[in-house]
């Protein structure tokens, strides 16, 4: 037990690091403030001080006012720059502003390779870097970008295979790497990504691949888009566990084997394009996907006739079955759909 003479020399100090303390968070955040600013400002000079930031200034009261710019508690938590005509690299210093959650940078022209900077943003959830110009491949770490939940790399340069550790983002929704140059493969981790609902890797050069099983047990996966990517092989049998599929196109592909009856027996399937590939037998006869609105199942090696069934399908407005070789009569049910509108059947073997 403290002596009293100590104990009136220590509560003094203690008075004084109460007092003070407030102070110190203050002064620090202010520090703090001040250098995300100072961020703010050489990314502009950086990119030669376009139009677009000209209110970027510091006389022009806090940055947490400026355009493109959002503050939660006074730190810069969102950076939002598509579509302003920026041109050059991602800087590394940008992982100074270690709270962004949210990047975009898409609809510009950023050069050079996947950002560094990126790394050292760890509570990033939101990164679009669509629709620009930036070369190399996805880095083998991305996953440590782990609360990411959207990642849009559309419309750029990348190229090479996409990494296998992109299947190890545990709360990602959404992945769009369609318009690349992806030439090597892409990886069955993805179908790991147990949150994911929107997937799009169409118009890439990959090496000849087959839709990897693992993907069906993507869940929760609202919409598959990989037309024209160099697929081979038969599509999975067990497509018709992804329950919550809506739009599914594989087209302009290389897919053989037949269509898998568990595709007209998903209950949210709207659209379903399977066109310009080398899929053969019947079209399946037993049709429950009931929402359908779109089917496109031409240019194939289709045989057999035009199922009964598809005249249920009664919010149908497009079905295209040209250049295959079916036969036999055109139902009179699909007639008496309310909402076709777009109905193409020539270059079959079809009696009238």
């Amino acid at each position: 037990m403290l002596k009293p003479s100590v104990m009136s020399e220590i509560t003094p100090i203690l008075l004084l690091i109460h007092f003070l303390t407030p102070f110190l968070f203050l002064h620090a955040n202010s520090q703090f403030h001040d250098q995300e600013q100072a961020v703010l400002i050489r990314l502009k000079q950086l990119w030669q001080n376009p139009l677009s930031l000209e209110q970027w200034t510091p006389s022009n009261s806090s940055h947490c006012t400026w355009p493109g710019v959002v503050c939660t508690d006074n730190y810069i938590t969102q950076l939002i720059l598509d579509n302003k005509n920026i041109s050059g690299t991602i800087p590394p210093f940008l992982s100074d502003l270690k709270n962004l959650t949210f990047l975009n940078f898409s609809n510009n022209n950023i050069i050079g390779k996947f950002p560094v900077a990126v790394h050292n943003l760890s509570m990033l959830e939101i990164l679009d870097l669509s629709q620009n110009h930036i070369v190399g491949t996805i880095p083998d770490d991305i996953d440590c970008l782990a609360r990411l939940s959207y990642l849009n790399l559309y419309a750029n340069n990348f190229s090479g295979n996409i990494p296998a550790a992109i299947g190890l983002l545990p709360e990602l929704r959404t992945l769009r790497l369609q318009d690349n140059q992806f030439n090597g493969t892409f990886p069955p981790e993805i179908g790991k990504l147990s949150k994911l609902e929107e997937l799009s890797m169409a118009h890439n050069g990959f090496s000849p691949s087959r839709l990897h099983s693992s993907f069906t047990q993507l869940k929760k996966l609202k919409m598959l888009w990989i037309s024209r990517a160099n697929l081979i092989g038969e599509i999975p049998q067990m497509i018709g566990e992804m329950v919550a599929l809506e739009h599914l196109d594989l087209s302009s592909n290389k897919l053989t084997g037949t269509i898998p009856g568990s595709l007209f027996m998903l209950m949210n399937l709207r659209v379903l394009y399977l066109h310009k590939n080398k899929l053969s037998g019947e079209i399946p006869r037993v049709v429950e996907a009931l929402n359908l609105t779109s089917v496109d199942l031409s240019e194939n090696n289709l045989t057999g006739t035009i199922p009964v069934d598809l005249g249920k399908l009664d919010k149908l407005s497009g079905l295209s079955l040209f250049f295959n070789q079916l036969s036999g009569e055109i139902p009179e049910s699909i007639g008496r759909l309310p909402a076709l509108k777009d109905f193409k059947l020539f270059s079959n073997n079809l009696s009238r």
